[in-house]
């Protein structure tokens, strides 16, 4: 079909005039270029519905004309909730959400995160979870429920296992949040 074949010598241009689309798909990305922009992963994301102006399909569209800037002052890719649709619906197997996180690897190479990123990247390692909070275990209780979810939380071990992996990551050696081995457990 003309138009597919006409997509992708237009994403090509792109690749060859900008290097963040190269980067991009070394860090995870590989199958950029086969999106065809047919929208069917914005049809299903939530960040669509919750008015973001940068969902999957925008993203990358930026990233194939090179607007790196826009993308790193936009908070839009840390707003993905990793729920996959985008993903299951691409008719290209371009994995949308893959381009997602190797932006945000992008913009985390380049200290390009947004306050509420680097509270859930301390509230992952210190808890567990990327969103804690603190005063869940009363609710929890009065439904019958244990007060600490059965999850990191509630499990030592786990939680060691998730710091030693972070530890291991290039967060660790950004600095943003101490992650040094702790002697509480």
């Amino acid at each position: 079909m003309k138009i597919f074949e006409d997509l992708q010598t237009t994403a090509e241009i792109a690749l060859v005039k900008n290097n963040l689309a190269e980067e991009i798909k070394e860090l995870g990305a590989d199958k950029l270029l086969q999106c065809n922009q047919c929208a069917k992963c914005a049809a299903t994301c939530p960040l669509v519905l919750a008015g973001f102006p940068f969902f999957n399909k925008r993203i990358i569209q930026a990233i194939l004309i090179g607007a790196r800037e826009t993308l790193l002052n936009d908070i839009s890719i840390w707003a993905c909730q990793s729920c996959n649709r985008c993903t299951d619906l691409c008719p290209r197997n371009v994995n949308p959400y893959e381009v997602i996180l190797a932006t945000r690897r992008m913009a985390v190479r380049e200290y390009a995160l947004p306050a509420l990123a680097v509270e859930g990247i301390r509230s992952l390692y210190d808890v567990g979870h990327a969103v804690y909070l603190s005063e869940s275990g009363n609710p929890r209780r009065k439904l019958g429920l244990p007060e600490k979810p059965p999850t990191t939380l509630s499990f030592s071990n786990a939680l060691r296992e998730v710091q030693a992996i972070m530890r291991k990551t290039v967060l660790a050696d950004l600095g943003i949040i101490p992650m040094e081995e702790s002697a509480n457990f």
